[in-house]
């Protein structure tokens, strides 16, 4: 794996082992949308979980340090499903602080992070904050700050952060600079160089008010950066008339490192003005912009955002936070899956002459052109696969990571379906083997990284995870092959200690082994063959080949949809008809566009 990458200033002084690594990770998020509500507005909150039950609910309650368990709450409402929104009235709330709760099955056991916001009073005149998620709060945030997020409600070009305000490590905390009303997470520019947010806002409801010309809008956020750094954030906002042609712009920012005096901080700003008559949508945009010097080395943007807000002067309804994105995967019998080692796309494909089985794949079947991971080193990206996070790690965590991940993986969703999986790695020796050995990585196989796999009871991991000749052996009929395989070549021929021509040559001599299995050839296979990470100095751009038994996927087909390590895992949670995991597997975008 490439060694732990540069860090941003303001983790300079983390430790190359990740102290702050998690054993578990948020499964449930809760979001407002907006901080401020005038008495008698409705309070819509969106939420998700995986852990579904019919009378998970949502309540209410003051802000004043008593909470679920000690008193009663004052509004609220059953949550039963594993996404979607409730609508409480705050008519019988007076004006002052108050908290939501995301709660357990009829219990008091909190789900997520609690929601805080106000009460006002005097009616609400104009529209509700109508940006989808700009305050960070509806997604995981990193344990670590360091890897990409999935972000509900918005299109992600780069891979911007969510980073929690209690992740430390110099990033802003609880008590810098910042709203008054900050929520658990913010937006950040991301581990490496620029990335971009955007939304697009519908206000055709409102086309007789704006079309009479008399209707303002408001736009704030607050905007922020590390200490001197220079990186910085931009948002703008577009109005667009019914042929999609900009009517006109709004901007807020920079905030600048003199402007924080280079301090890390962020700082509210504003902009009003009237809304374009003939606006049907407003299009929103928010550039993270890192400092050039860092960009050009692939380090950490630290350019920050939180509370991101545009309201108008007309009342608009409150925009719903998007359900987790329809899926068209098709159903599968068998899902094979295998990580290799730090290429970006055009080391692999298109290179005819490093790496020609590999381009006759992507040119027969399907090659994803925005497939991205999520973080350097490797080993977090491993993990994202198989447990839906990164569980705090910005490091390759062996050996005293093995063993130590109480969340679930794969694997126990798939066992929890009454299906059977394996994990099988080339020159492993002997089953369940955990120590490293010429070209032999075990944490290549990030199973061993859980803790009822690699933990001090045995039993499972030698069960479950094989040498890779066992899989040859499990080929021979479909009744043997297990619904989910995770294969990996040793270091040397998944190309991180080798060449790329090397990895191709073994590819060529052992997929066929699969292709012509009965599992594949008489039942309904899917291969996903991807890479943990970019060679380090490309944006994270990564090459991922797509596969399926005869007559599934596209033929020659290139995908240009941003997918990431995240949607690799919710299309195999589709196609065996998994539950999810965390918000980031829930939320990802699977890959749709590329079956027939």
């Amino acid at each position: 794996m490439i060694p732990l990458a540069s860090l941003s200033n303001a983790a300079a002084a983390a430790p190359a082992t990740n102290a702050a690594a998690l054993t578990t990770t948020p499964n449930s998020v809760l979001c407002a949308g907006q901080t401020q509500y005038a008495k008698g507005q409705s309070f819509s909150v969106s939420y998700a979980t995986t852990r579904v039950a019919s009378k998970n609910w949502i309540g209410i309650y003051a802000d004043d340090g008593r909470g679920p368990g000690s008193v009663n709450a004052l509004v609220w409402a059953y949550a039963p499903k594993a996404s979607g929104a409730v609508t409480l009235s705050t008519s019988s709330l007076a004006p002052g602080h108050y908290v939501a709760y995301y709660l357990y099955n009829d219990g008091y056991t909190s789900l997520s992070n609690p929601a805080r916001f106000d009460v006002t009073s005097g009616p609400a005149t104009g529209s509700p904050n109508l940006i989808v998620n700009g305050d960070a709060e509806c997604a995981n945030a990193s344990a670590s700050g360091y890897d990409g997020a999935v972000l509900p409600g918005w299109q992600v070009s780069g891979l911007t952060a969510v980073v929690g305000y209690d992740v430390g490590r110099g990033f802003p905390s609880p008590s810098t600079a910042g709203p008054a009303i900050r929520g658990h997470q913010f937006f950040s520019g991301g581990p490496i160089g620029d990335s971009t947010l955007t939304q697009t806002i519908n206000v055709s409801a409102a086309a007789a008010q704006i079309d009479g010309g008399a209707v303002t809008y408001d736009l704030s956020g607050w905007l922020g950066g590390y200490a001197n750094e220079t990186s910085w954030t931009v948002v703008t906002i577009s109005f667009n008339g019914a042929n999609g042609a900009s009517l006109g712009t709004g901007t807020i920012g920079p905030v600048s490192a003199s402007d924080r005096g280079n301090t890390t901080a962020l700082q509210e700003r504003v902009s009003h003005g009237n809304v374009p008559a003939g606006t049907r949508s407003i299009g929103v945009k928010v550039e993270f912009l890192g400092e050039t010097l860092r960009n050009l080395a692939n380090q950490y943007n630290d350019a920050y955002a939180d509370n991101l807000s545009l309201t108008l002067s007309t009342p608009l309804p409150a925009p719903a936070v998007p359900p987790p994105v329809a899926a068209t995967v098709p159903a599968f019998d068998h899902v094979f899956f295998v990580i290799l080692e730090n290429r970006r796309y055009d080391e692999v494909i298109g290179s005819r002459s490093n790496a020609p089985y590999l381009n006759g794949l992507a040119s027969n079947n399907v090659a994803l052109a925005r497939s991205y991971g999520l973080i350097h080193p490797s080993d977090p990206n491993y993990m994202a696969v198989a447990g839906g996070s990164t569980f705090g790690h910005q490091d390759n965590p062996m050996p005293d990571g093995i063993g130590t991940i109480g969340s679930p993986h794969i694997g126990d969703l798939v066992e929890a379906a009454g299906k059977k999986w394996r994990g099988y790695i080339e020159d492993m020796g002997t089953p369940c083997n955990l120590v490293k050995n010429g070209n032999y990585d075990p944490d290549n196989l990030p199973f061993l990284f859980f803790q009822n796999i690699g933990g001090a009871d045995r039993t499972r991991c030698n069960e479950h995870i094989r040498p890779i000749t066992q899989l040859w052996t499990d080929l021979q009929s479909a009744t043997t092959t297990p619904n989910f395989v995770w294969f990996e070549p040793n270091s040397c021929n998944s190309m991180h200690n080798c060449s790329t021509q090397t990895g191709d040559a073994w590819f060529q001599a052992n997929l066929p082994k699969i292709l012509t299995s009965p599992a594949w050839t008489q039942q309904r296979s899917l291969m996903i063959i991807t890479f943990d990470e970019d060679d380090n100095v490309s944006g994270q751009a990564i090459p991922t080949i797509v596969l399926a038994s005869p007559g599934i996927t596209k033929t020659g087909f290139q995908s240009n949809v941003r997918y990431t390590h995240y949607s690799m895992l919710r299309t195999m949670e589709i196609g065996l008809g998994l539950p999810n995991m965390t918000q980031n597997d829930q939320f990802a975008i699977p890959l749709n566009d590329i079956w027939r």
